[in-house]
């Protein structure tokens, strides 16, 4: 079985941005109704007629859920797909688990990772930093060589995990170079009002921008006016997604704005992680079970 493949990230930096607070709104639709794109997208309608190839892929829930929840869970997952352009065509709930029709590439390895980005559980946090160590620790040895003593913080990037957002926790950014301990989480996904892709503007790559509800405004701007006030790594700021720090980095005076995180994305997965953001946490995170091209 083939574990999913978290979103490939690097060089991440926030950026005070002046913020303007929108309502993230996707129309609902019925289970069995294609995806509707988005202006732009240059992938059109999934059309049978097109000659396309499909795959169907099954998504299990890691725990049980019940048929409201598997519902509910359906109807994010096209919205994820739809902000990401993913070209599915219709999910389905059937036997305790999603059916997803969806249009593959010839090789079909980059459709299943992406589609399995999306199936996770989308968990979102802001925290403040209390303590940094380099990951991994050199704990001896001849050589010099490196020995992993970071414990299952620093685990496998491809598997999520869920935190509890009243509750500090250890975790590590996904090179991983630095684990984080960091304090309760201050903001949650429910405090975003809207996560959009944004095309970079130099040389760099595409970036996500956060902006908050006024109570996450509110929340955000005291966390980093807090922070601006400590000394190293208090005066840092870590965005927590699914377990993993996105970016954590040294605030110098209070955000009263959007937070955008920019770094090395691609266009496709800038796309897919604000999507994934701005549709909320799904009740339980899926595994893709089978992928069968061809159906």
């Amino acid at each position: 079985m083939t574990q999913p493949t978290r979103t490939r990230r690097a060089a991440r930096s926030l950026v005070a941005t002046v913020a303007v607070a929108a309502v993230l709104g996707v129309a609902g639709c019925s289970s069995d109704d294609p995806v509707t794109f988005k202006d732009g997208d240059h992938t059109g309608p999934v059309d049978e007629a097109a000659g396309r190839v499909f795959a169907e892929a099954r998504l299990v829930p890691e725990r049980a859920l019940d048929e409201r929840q598997l519902a509910a869970s359906a109807e994010t997952i096209r919205k994820r797909a739809s902000a990401g352009r993913l070209p599915v065509k219709s999910v389905t709930v059937r036997d305790g688990a999603l059916v997803v029709r969806i249009a593959v590439n010839p090789s079909g390895d980059d459709t299943r990772r992406r589609l399995a980005a999306i199936a996770h559980t989308g968990q979102l946090s802001v925290r403040a930093v209390t303590a940094v160590t380099p990951y991994p620790p050199t704990t001896g040895g001849t050589g010099g060589t490196a020995t992993p003593s970071g414990g299952p913080e620093c685990g496998d990037p491809a598997v999520p995990r869920v935190d509890d957002p009243a509750a500090p926790i250890v975790a590590c950014d996904d090179k991983p170079t630095e684990k984080f301990t960091l304090a309760p989480a201050v903001i949650t996904g429910a405090d975003v009002a809207k996560a959009e892709a944004k095309a970079p503007q130099g040389s760099g790559g595409w970036e996500i921008r956060l902006d908050w509800t006024e109570k996450g405004q509110a929340a955000f701007t005291a966390l980093t006016a807090d922070a601006a006030r400590r000394d190293e790594p208090g005066n840092r700021v870590a965005i927590v997604w699914d377990g993993r720090v996105l970016v954590a980095p040294m605030v110098r005076s209070a955000i009263p704005g959007a937070a955008v995180i920019a770094g090395t994305y691609t266009e496709a997965d800038a796309r897919q992680l604000a999507g994934t953001i701005g549709s909320g946490m799904l009740p339980a995170g899926f595994r893709v079970e089978s992928f069968e091209p061809g159906r």
